[in-house]
């Protein structure tokens, strides 16, 4: 099925022509482009935005950059014709950040914004009251999309598109822990090159989770194809993937086989196993940078200290110019939240002139099975922020160095 699937898809994107669709803390305001014209093709550094969540309680917030709550809000406000929005699952809380978002989006539907809901099947009895509050929205639509039947996996990915113009992609759920209680990195890219492309993966991936035999509803859009200037989407998994949007693993493993100096890493989860097969692919390419001199700093999890992914981790210590910590965000006191306090950023910053950001944990399985959607930025002052991001955060008391010779337990997670 998935082979028909996937043949149908690139069938009708092969026969395409190409054109372009367009159309707690202070925190900094988002501009529109000085040029929007040129944006199609090329982004200022005023186009591009990283976003931040960092858990209340810690010090690692930084001024100088948007909180994903003030980001998505202000995005929301800005739509004027629609909203398409892919995500894993909802999840919302009264009284907890995620509710001015949802107030937000309430406005936007009102005043006859048209707004799409993607979400992962598998994930929809997570918040059943704050799924139907999506649903009741005025005009929307929400659809459930079941990549388990499609690819073994699940819908993972994590962006919306506005106004098919400006896109926000990063490692956030739709999720209110995502917003006060978990460190996050994502972007916001005002490019409508990469908005097209977006939201051409959105059509694609909705028309699917009405009919798996569908391809894409009527009067398709067409797919601008190839990278930007100096941005571009990856896709996973690679068999799902439009023509002209190039695999996801590919583009990862580009940025690190580039790096000349340093590749500093953040991570939920790094594996070099799938189950108890071996999968070196990402392991070999580090190992190889850091044979050739690169300096490698990786920060994972500690969700990330079970077996064999622990294993995994000692043996990156092992090896020359490869240095391996692990993060832990202290929980808040006298309360437990499940599935929070934890760092969940995926992204790599080299040689502080690209940045890699997306979805995509480091496993077999979010590149080989799972919708996925990460960006590669390469642009000297974004790489710089980002690298300020990491090195907070390595810095910080809350990162210890892998110890090859103790025995990790995992911690408490739900």
């Amino acid at each position: 099925m998935v082979d028909a699937v996937s043949s149908r898809l690139r069938f009708l994107f092969l026969s395409g022509t190409f054109a372009i669709v367009s159309s707690g803390c202070v925190t900094p305001q988002i501009q529109p482009p000085l040029n929007p014209v040129t944006a199609r093709t090329q982004t200022s550094d005023r186009d591009v935005q990283l976003v931040l969540s960092t858990p209340v309680g810690t010090n690692l917030a930084d001024p100088g950059l948007i909180t994903t709550q003030a980001a998505w809000v202000q995005l929301i406000a800005r739509a004027t014709r629609t909203i398409d929005w892919a995500g894993f699952y909802v999840a919302s809380a009264a009284g907890e950040s995620l509710e001015p978002v949802l107030q937000e989006l309430s406005r936007a539907a009102a005043r006859g914004v048209r707004v799409r809901f993607l979400l992962d099947k598998q994930m929809s009895g997570n918040d059943p009251q704050t799924l139907r509050f999506l649903e009741r929205l005025p005009g929307a639509t929400v659809r459930l999309l079941d990549f388990n039947l499609l690819a073994t996996g699940s819908h993972h990915a994590k962006y919306f598109v506005i106004d098919n113009r400006e896109v926000f992609l990063g490692s956030q759920n739709f999720d209110w822990r995502s917003l006060t209680h978990i460190h996050e990195l994502g972007v916001r890219i005002f490019n409508s090159h990469i908005a097209g492309q977006l939201a051409f993966l959105f059509d694609m991936d909705f028309a699917l989770a009405r009919d798996r035999n569908d391809t894409l509803e009527s009067n398709p859009p067409v797919l601008p194809r190839g990278p930007a200037v100096d941005v571009e989407v990856g896709v996973s998994p690679p068999q799902l993937a439009p023509d002209g949007i190039r695999p996801a693993l590919p583009v990862l493993l580009e940025v690190i086989r580039s790096a000349q100096k340093e590749l500093c890493i953040q991570l939920l989860r790094y594996s070099a196993h799938q189950g108890s097969e071996t999968w070196d692919t990402l392991q070999e390419a580090l190992l190889q940078a850091a044979t050739r001199g690169v300096r490698i700093q990786m920060l994972i999890s500690n969700w990330n200290t079970q077996l064999p992914e622990i294993g995994d981790l000692k043996e990156l210590t092992r090896h020359p110019n490869i240095a391996v910590r692990i993060a832990s965000i202290p929980e808040v006191t006298g309360r437990f939240i499940p599935y929070a306090r934890v760092i969940h950023s995926k992204y790599v910053v080299a040689d502080e002139r690209t940045l890699w950001l997306g979805t995509t944990n480091w496993e077999r399985g979010m590149f080989m099975a799972s919708r996925n959607v990460d960006v590669v930025l390469r642009k000297a002052t974004i790489a710089k922020q980002a690298h300020g991001v990491f090195s907070r955060l390595w810095n910080s008391s809350y990162s210890v160095p892998v110890d090859p010779n103790k025995e990790y337990v995992p911690p408490r997670i739900r």
